[in-house]
């Protein structure tokens, strides 16, 4: 049975109403914050949680990640000055491989008196029916795609989601890397503090 979304408590307040934005961050990029900033905007969300995947399942094995410490604290850098937009380290404390039900059903019960969207860009949004226990994604959250202006992803059948069009932006984490380890300028790709502590930690230099 579909979970309903929480009503208003005795008092009469509202629900808190929190975006859920995944992903490996690796680096976190300019693009990963005007999704977030952008979201949060067109849904009055209170909060945005960029949650971090400890072991994400579906790139393990297609290279080699930055560690999973080096990745939240990038993520913490790069939201520290942005208002209502922050970085969660649920999937690190859990363990093991990142499923977002888990973390859906895990932030539900953190925060009972709230409603979860959970933000998709259109490549995550078209593979939702091969996740773990995708019906159970979809009764935990409100589903938000991200569209860029012009284009509409697609969405699996059996799935409802609600569409948000933000800027296009051409930023890829893994020409980022590629970047980062030809010593190629990062400015206004990335922002300034992690730019410092990916050279802080020296990452990415050994990037093929």
């Amino acid at each position: 049975m579909q979970l309903s979304a929480p009503s208003e408590t005795e008092s009469g307040a509202r629900p808190v109403r929190i975006g859920v934005f995944g992903g490996t961050f690796d680096p976190p990029h300019i693009g990963h914050l005007v999704t977030a900033i952008n979201v949060r905007y067109a849904l009055s969300l209170d909060r945005v949680l960029l949650v971090v995947a400890n072991e994400p399942w579906q790139k393990v094995g297609s290279r080699t990640l930055s560690s999973a410490k080096d990745r939240l604290a990038m993520v913490q850098a790069a939201v520290a000055a942005e208002e209502g937009i922050e970085a969660s380290d649920i999937e690190l404390q859990r363990g093991g491989p990142s499923y977002t039900v888990d973390t859906l059903q895990t932030l539900r019960a953190l925060e009972p008196n709230s409603e979860l969207f959970l933000i998709l860009g259109g490549d995550a949004a078209a593979g939702l029916d091969s996740w773990v226990r995708p019906d159970e994604v979809a009764e935990y959250c409100r589903i938000i795609v991200v569209d860029r202006p012009g284009v509409l992803s697609e969405v699996p059948p059996g799935f409802t989601a609600e569409r948000v069009s933000v800027p296009r932006l051409e930023v890829s984490s893994t020409d980022l890397r590629q970047r980062a380890a030809t010593a190629a300028p990062l400015q206004h790709l990335i922002p300034e503090p992690v730019i410092s502590l990916i050279s802080q930690l020296g990452l990415y230099g050994d990037e093929q």
